[in-house]
């Protein structure tokens, strides 16, 4: 008994770390993919481009991002998938206009406030020993320059 809870506690640990950063991983490699997506201008039926990576970002988070997450959230406390596109010369201001998204432009996706739960949720007091909260939360960012609009498109719809 007294070897079997110290054993229990490390392996739940080396769990939780591992699933962390797969977590970590899968978020970002989304928000990659999101990006990836941006610089083609494509979009989806019905869809204008921002959304269209919204949903691409969700569909490649293999099940981690849940399909009712905010889009385009301008509150930074909820969870949020955020398209954001700045110019060279100023990449640290978004650009709010419509033309946002032209060419040589540099376009970020983001996922923000992801929650990450421990798969052991023991807080560790005696009054509380289960967590009712997220005990962190992940934030990742991609980013790349937007090429030429496809041929024989001259713009896209935000």
């Amino acid at each position: 008994m007294l070897v079997l809870l110290p054993t229990m506690a490390l392996l739940s640990g080396f769990f939780d770390v591992t699933f962390a950063i797969f977590n970590w991983a899968v978020i970002q490699n989304a928000a990659r993919e999101g990006v990836r997506y941006a610089i083609t201008y494509q979009t989806m039926s019905g869809k204008g481009q921002d959304a269209s990576i919204a949903q691409t970002v969700i569909n490649n988070s293999m099940g981690m991002i849940p399909a009712t997450v905010a889009i385009d959230s301008t509150n930074s406390t909820t969870f949020s998938v955020t398209t954001n596109y700045y110019t060279e010369l100023n990449p640290n201001t978004p650009i709010s206009s419509g033309t946002a998204n032209s060419p040589g432009n540099i376009v970020e996706v983001s996922v923000v406030n992801y929650n990450l739960n421990w798969m052991v949720p023991i807080a560790g007091t005696v009054a509380n020993p289960f967590r009712n909260q997220a005990p962190a939360t992940i934030n990742v960012y991609a980013r790349d320059v937007l090429n030429g609009y496809p041929a024989g498109t001259t713009g896209v719809t935000r």
